[in-house]
């Protein structure tokens, strides 16, 4: 299992927060945009990686939560506001089944 950093249960938590506030919406936008943008990063290091074997099958857990972001701005951009904090929280789901959090992070 994989450690997550502080700064992603940080972003995952705030963003919690903020979704169902729709006067948040276009902060809210811009947060998982910046998340869909760090996973990016992720795949290509793990991608870079690859030579090495696919450890612990990193791409396509990265993929997996690449999607989920990808579907939580979709439906943030078409203004669903019920949907969207159903998807977050399937996301955050996602993050706690598959890391292991720093101390005290959850």
């Amino acid at each position: 299992m994989l450690i997550i950093s502080k700064e992603a249960v940080h972003s995952a938590m705030s963003l919690k927060k903020k979704i169902a506030n729709p006067e948040k919406r276009a902060e809210c936008i811009a947060d998982v945009e910046n998340m869909i943008k760090i996973k990016e990063s992720h795949i290509a290091r793990a991608e870079l990686a690859s030579c090495c074997g696919n450890i612990c099958n990193l791409v396509p857990q990265i993929e997996s939560e690449l999607q989920m972001l990808q579907n939580i701005l979709e439906v943030l951009k078409n203004g669903d506001s019920t949907k969207a904090p159903s998807l977050l929280e399937d996301y955050i789901t996602f993050l706690q089944e598959n890391y292991s959090p720093q101390p005290e992070q959850w």
